[in-house]
């Protein structure tokens, strides 16, 4: 795990003032990995949810791998429910979460964050060095379970 990323979360890179983080969240008792985009130039108040306190923040988006096909050109008409307008909804979404306008500009960097990043997670591959089940027993040690539609890999 990187130093540059807390507890829970594996630093991936940075677009710009956006910082993505990879980290699990758990939608309708199910396990899933998911994009965690936040912006370091924006500060926010918050509150600190267990003490109450108040407190800064830097604003954040999550996207969960689950809905990486969303954002994918060649996907959008692969279920066939879902077009451009569901899309650019998200993106209007993200941009006021992280800027606090929805600006073109904003949607285009969101965009191509989050677009390369799946390109990045679709090349990426095991170490060389490692087996496949040696990579998998790594994954495990660190909470991750490979699925490739719903089912695990074994």
């Amino acid at each position: 795990m990187s130093i540059l990323a807390p507890a829970g979360f594996v630093w991936c890179g940075k677009k710009g003032d956006l910082t993505l983080y990879l980290t699990h969240i758990r939608v309708n008792n199910d396990d899933d990995a998911a994009l965690y985009i936040r912006n370091e130039n924006r500060s926010v108040p918050s509150t600190n949810p267990i003490t109450g306190e108040a407190a800064e923040g830097h604003p954040v988006y999550l996207v969960p791998f689950r809905d990486f096909w969303m954002y994918r050109p060649e996907d959008r008409d692969r279920r066939g429910v879902q077009g451009i307008k569901a899309m650019n909804a998200r993106l209007a979404n993200a941009a006021i979460a992280l800027y606090g306008l929805d600006v073109a500009a904003y949607r285009h960097r969101i965009l191509d964050a989050i677009l390369e990043f799946c390109d990045d997670v679709k090349n990426l591959r095991p170490p060389p060095e490692l087996t496949k089940e040696k990579w998998l027993d790594r994954m495990a040690a660190e909470g991750l379970t490979i699925k490739i539609n719903g089912q695990a890999v074994n």
